[in-house]
């Protein structure tokens, strides 16, 4: 090999390593560990030690009427389910609601909280780790919004 395709080959390996550790550095979430985080985020009263909210809200309406309906709670209600702490003390058609969340999830990134719901319409706030940087809300707002299984999206800003 001449030192000219050598330097080549080289520069081309360097190059596709570099990506490839790049793609590392960004953990994207597996099947399994989208799925669980979704749901174990879904029970859990947040803020906590181990997960923070994004300090604005995203409004999001699904384009399937089922969806929207399958994630309808209040506030309240949602506080309440959250209290107990398992599964079995929410409505058994919101499992439909949850999948839809862990699709964006694996293909955004981006680990919703649900705030509250009615058959329009939900708002959520981002969970993520507290010692990580709160999430670009903006970004997240983007990426969410062009998604084709949304109608509907607007920011709150608080």
């Amino acid at each position: 090999m001449t030192s000219v395709k050598w330097r080549k080959a080289l520069h081309k390996t360097t190059l596709i390593s570099a990506i490839m550790l790049l793609m590392a550095c960004e953990p994207q979430p597996t099947g399994d560990e989208a799925e669980q985080y979704v749901l174990s985020i879904d029970q859990l009263q947040l803020p906590t030690a181990n997960w923070a909210l994004s300090s604005a809200a995203i409004q999001l309406s699904f384009c399937r009427d089922r969806v929207n309906e399958a994630l309808m709670a209040e506030a309240d209600e949602l506080n309440r389910w959250r209290l107990v702490g398992e599964q079995s003390a929410f409505p058994e058609n919101r499992q439909e609601g949850l999948q839809q969340l862990i699709a964006l999830y694996r293909q955004h990134d981006v680990l919703l909280y649900q705030l509250s719901g009615n058959f329009g319409a939900q708002w959520y706030r981002i969970a993520y780790r507290p010692n990580q940087p709160e999430p670009n809300i903006i970004e997240a707002f983007a990426k969410i919004g062009r998604d084709s299984k949304i109608c509907f999206s607007s920011l709150d800003n608080d």
